[in-house]
């Protein structure tokens, strides 16, 4: 069985969904819903303009509605930037406050970025779970190690870009086993940068932008606010337009959830809490059957969308048919010495190329 952990955009639809999927699929389960409210913009990697204006009355509410249903909610404090030490010093107490809210509410686990607001977090309480969020970059096990002792953590999300390193998930899983510590991996997130050197050679890599991006989106811009073409989204966006990019990034696809149970890696996220409940629900269905008919594209919410009120108006350009896509992912389990991290992708290793042929894709 897996355990997922869905992005929460606070509508009821969402929940009630979620309830009659866990009654009616038997093989996996939503434990979970994440997310985070306008008033605590400041403490979170979302600008305020994407959150929504939830009171603290309605939340109260809502985290009951969903431990009646059997989900417990996991709030995001997953800034990457705090200010200055002269700003954190002079918010300390509202920090504190705020999370004292949130553990009345009945929040059951807090994910954080920064090892600052874990601290934080510990002086308010020594009963509230804490996850290390993927902006972390959580990505060796002395890592995860430190984090425990110094915070008494309870989950980790691994870095984005480790999801088809299978040696090391395969000793992360052991180890957090081992340790009473829930691993995760972010499943349907194609965060990722394309190259281009010529028609022929096209290769892809971890985003070079992602950290800033969070930056920016802790710092709170504006919805009009642009920079140089657009940066950083804009540049990630212009420099994906091919099949080949696409498939390279390190998403996890419904049918290939079981070939990461196999290595002891039972919980995975899933992204999407500022799109629409209809968007929510359509990806919580295909990774709760571990099945997804349609362009592979469409397990994401598009960064096109983002300052876009509606969804429904936006098509990909590309078109990859997921279901072509079966035994794609082999091939990292059955070369587990093989990373990417370590090839020049396109050059190096031409995998992802010569399937995408194989496969008529």
């Amino acid at each position: 069985m897996s355990f997922f952990k869905v992005g929460c955009n606070f509508s009821e639809d969402l929940y009630e969904q979620a309830f009659h999927l866990n009654k009616e699929v038997s093989i996996n389960r939503i434990e979970e819903f994440y997310g985070s409210r306008k008033e605590s913009a400041w403490l979170t990697a979302r600008p305020e303009f994407r959150l929504q204006s939830v009171t603290r009355d309605e939340f109260a509410r809502y985290i009951n509605e969903l431990s009646e249903r059997g989900i417990s909610f996991n709030y995001t404090l997953n800034t990457s930037y705090l200010g200055s030490k002269e700003q954190i010093i002079k918010r300390e107490e509202e920090i504190q406050e705020y999370i004292s809210f949130l553990i009345e509410a009945g929040v059951k686990t807090i994910t954080v970025s920064l090892p600052y607001m874990a601290e934080i977090i510990r002086r308010v309480s020594d009963k509230i779970g804490i996850e290390v969020s993927t902006i972390a970059h959580l990505d060796s096990l002395t890592q995860i190690k430190i984090w425990q002792e110094l915070y008494g953590i309870t989950k980790i999300c691994i870095g984005l870009n480790k999801n088809r390193d299978i040696n090391f998930l395969s000793a992360a899983a052991r180890y957090c086993n081992e340790h009473d510590i829930v691993l995760t991996l972010l499943a349907n997130e194609f965060c990722g940068n394309g190259i281009t050197e010529s028609d022929e050679i096209r290769g892809a890599t971890g985003c070079i932008f992602r950290d800033h991006c969070y930056q920016l989106h802790s710092a709170g811009y504006q919805k009009e606010t642009k920079l140089h073409k657009d940066y950083p989204m804009g540049m990630c966006i212009a420099s994906r337009k091919s099949k080949s990019v696409w498939l390279k990034m390190n998403y996890i696809r419904p049918e290939d959830i079981k070939r990461y149970n196999e290595i002891g890696i039972d919980h995975f996220k899933l992204t999407g809490r500022t799109g629409s409940t209809a968007h929510l629900q359509e990806i919580m269905c295909a990774y709760m059957k571990e099945s997804y008919d349609g362009n592979l594209l469409g397990l994401w919410k598009h960064l096109e969308t983002i300052k876009e009120e509606k969804e429904e108006s936006f098509r990909p350009q590309v078109y990859i048919d997921n279901k072509k896509l079966d035994g794609f992912v082999d091939y990292w389990f059955e070369n587990r010495n093989h990373t990417c991290a370590n090839e020049i992708c396109g050059e190096t290793c031409k995998y992802c190329d010569l399937f995408i042929k194989r496969a008529n894709i």
